[in-house]
């Protein structure tokens, strides 16, 4: 992210309101409020007139890549529902190329306002805004694309956005809640995701999988099936895109892969089940929760990171992690997990990965961890292959 003056607009030479910045992301320039350009880590703060977290340019970069392939021969309306500065709302209309209509929607008199310049700034005329609250309307329309990103959980909003959705849509749900979804708040958890995290080395993934397995429930009681393109976790938040389809058939093979996960502190097992078992032993549950695949390794070969992109080299390093762990197994181990379980030091993950292989198992990194890897290996296989140094 690139400050480009904040006195006047570097495009028209205007004079700019003492309160925004004027930055540059990607290939569009976005007036900002000048508190949030300060912000250079964390979620932000509530207390901005206009809300814009600069640690989401990541998470803007992405959408762009997603939907330049999304829309790609495509006549699409796209949603973003909570606009706030208009920042990834206006980006999608400025880098994405095709036949489309960008709705940027605020309920805030004053982001409404801030979204207008941001979209007179760039040309843009491709795109509409609205000032409601994002549920009614999404009650009235109908997208082929809805986002949320909202300050919090996303939970308000799931509903009557999937309703929105028309056949082969795409959902895209942030949640900056990632405390309770990752097991702080257990209680929080239940109450907003009617799911039980579980506090361990791997909790970033369940998260992700009870906030897309929330997103798939949700959708199934409108005989709607929602299928994870893209889950991570990122910074503070995690970040899911879902891929829609229509029928009640589709509906409940989507809803078969919800499920439960036990975890054995005792033992490092975690397995993955259907059903809550009669009898829980020494085991911790987790879920509902999605079970599939959290990327779509097909859809993801075909994104291809630009250089205006201010986030292109994690970008790059990300997507090769996403794309090497889309078909493995859920759950992630750690090496000092395994060190701990086994009471040794812990080996290079390098090490690990290539004694699993050479032992005729499946391994890879994953984006939730440094330190972590996925394999199809038994527990007891891992620890024997630790102790083995």
């Amino acid at each position: 992210m690139k400050a480009h003056g904040e006195k006047k607009n570097s495009l028209t030479n205007e004079p700019l309101d003492v309160n925004l910045t004027q930055i540059r992301e990607g290939s569009t320039y976005l007036l900002v409020p000048k508190v949030a350009a300060l912000h250079s880590r964390g979620p932000g703060t509530k207390k901005m007139d206009v809300f814009f977290n600069p640690v989401m340019e990541f998470s803007r970069d992405i959408s762009v890549l997603i939907l330049r392939e999304f829309v790609k021969g495509r006549k699409v309306t796209l949603l973003d529902g909570l606009a706030g500065t208009g920042a990834r709302g206006v980006r999608l209309a400025k880098e994405v190329d095709g036949d489309f209509l960008v709705v940027l929607n605020d309920h805030n008199p004053m982001a409404v306002e801030l979204v207008k310049k941001n979209i007179e700034l760039n040309n843009l005329s491709n795109s509409r805004v609205e000032k409601q609250k994002m549920n009614t309307l999404t009650s009235r329309e109908y997208f082929d694309y809805v986002d949320i990103d909202p300050f919090g959980s996303p939970v308000n909003f799931i509903d009557a956005a999937v309703q929105s959705l028309r056949r082969n849509g795409m959902l895209a749900v942030t949640a900056t809640d990632s405390a309770p979804l990752c097991g702080t708040y257990k209680k929080t958890s239940l109450r907003r995701y009617g799911a039980m995290p579980v506090k361990t080395q791997y909790s970033h993934e369940i998260g992700a999988r009870i906030l897309a397995g929330h997103c798939v429930r949700t959708a199934a009681q409108y005989d709607i099936a929602l299928t994870p393109v893209l889950s991570f976790f990122s910074d503070h938040y995690l970040r899911i895109h879902l891929r829609v389809a229509r029928g009640a058939r589709k509906a409940d093979s989507a809803r078969s892969n919800v499920g439960y996960v036990l975890h054995n502190r005792k033992s490092g097992e975690r397995k993955v089940v259907d059903e809550i078992p009669n009898e829980m032993s020494e085991h911790e549950l987790a879920g509902p929760l999605w079970t599939g695949n959290l990327h779509d390794k097909v859809f993801l070969n075909e994104i291809n990171p630009d250089k205006n992109l201010g986030t292109k080299k994690k970008m790059e390093k990300f997507l090769d992690l996403w794309i090497a762990e889309a078909d493995a197994p859920p759950l992630f181990y750690e090496l000092n997990e395994i060190a701990s379980l086994t009471r040794t030091s812990p080996i290079p993950l390098n090490t690990m990965i290539e004694k699993l292989k050479d032992e005729g198992f499946s391994a890879t990194r994953t984006h939730f961890s440094p330190n972590g890897f996925k394999t199809d290996a038994d527990i007891k296989d891992i620890k024997q292959l630790d102790r083995e140094k």
